[in-house]
């Protein structure tokens, strides 16, 4: 298992984001909300995170466009979990503020392989809550300001649920709201070599975006390419902030640093 920072905040997990994306930052064409483009490695990178992680976490957008188990299948790496973790396979977790009513018919939700905790709110009626708990452990938290799931109460319940390793898969809404949130610690991306496009295509990070003067910066860890012409990139989320000044190329320009 991996050594972790020892700067994380108490009283929530070490998180760690890990997503693969076209060089142009995009998570899937625009006529396919579900579609596999990573090589076999990038398979075992991410069966790897798994491995190390008490839990994934999903946002409702890949809930529902991928309904995907977030299981390992690599046996070497089911064995080292099951060593250290004692289970074959992360919690399966979901932060969705209206559950979809076919859940019953959901892989994520009919897994027998896997443990499955679901964050929701009001907006989920009382007699689908009662459903879900056939399939997972269903906490109820609030929305916050912006009408979204409150990520502040799901973080912070995490380690009540032996949360302390916790995998970040996306989508983009969720990993724009995590990192916003100052709840991201580490960024992993695979970059594989193909261009999608699209002005509608989700990336990595969607959301409303930063302003130029509150840019997350990040700090490479590590990089590597491998014959696929695939390129992992490793960061450190940084506390310091990004330094902005008047740029000096451009005029009322600004210069990102």
């Amino acid at each position: 298992m991996e050594t972790h920072r020892s700067d994380v905040s108490p009283g929530r997990p070490f998180v760690r984001l890990n997503v693969a994306e076209s060089v142009d930052g995009k998570l899937a064409p625009v006529n396919s909300g579900k579609v596999n483009f990573g090589s076999d490695e990038d398979r075992w990178e991410m069966e790897n995170f798994r491995a190390d992680a008490d839990g994934v976490i999903i946002g409702s957008r890949t809930l529902l466009a991928e309904d995907p188990p977030l299981i390992i299948r690599n046996p070497e790496l089911i064995a080292r979990r099951m060593s250290a973790k004692g289970s074959r396979h992360p919690k399966n977790i979901c932060v969705c503020a209206s559950l979809p009513p076919n859940l019953a018919e959901m892989r994520f939700f009919t897994n027998g392989e896997t443990e499955k905790l679901v964050f929701t709110t009001s907006r989920t009626p009382s007699n689908l809550r009662d459903l879900a708990r056939r399939y997972a452990q269903i906490e109820m938290v609030s929305l916050d300001t912006t009408g979204r799931v409150n990520l502040v109460e799901v973080v912070r319940r995490l380690p009540a649920h032996g949360i302390n390793r916790l995998l970040l898969e996306g989508g983009g809404e969720l990993n724009f709201s995590m990192l916003n949130a100052g709840f991201v610690d580490e960024v992993c991306i695979t970059l594989a070599p193909f261009i999608f496009g699209g002005r509608s295509a989700s990336t990595s990070f969607d959301g409303m975006g930063f302003t130029y003067e509150n840019v997350r910066k990040l700090s490479l860890k590590s990089h590597r390419v491998n014959s696929h012409g695939e390129v992992f990139l490793r960061y450190d989320v940084v506390a310091e902030a990004a330094t902005i000044k008047p740029s000096h190329l451009f005029t009322n320009g600004i210069q990102i640093s």
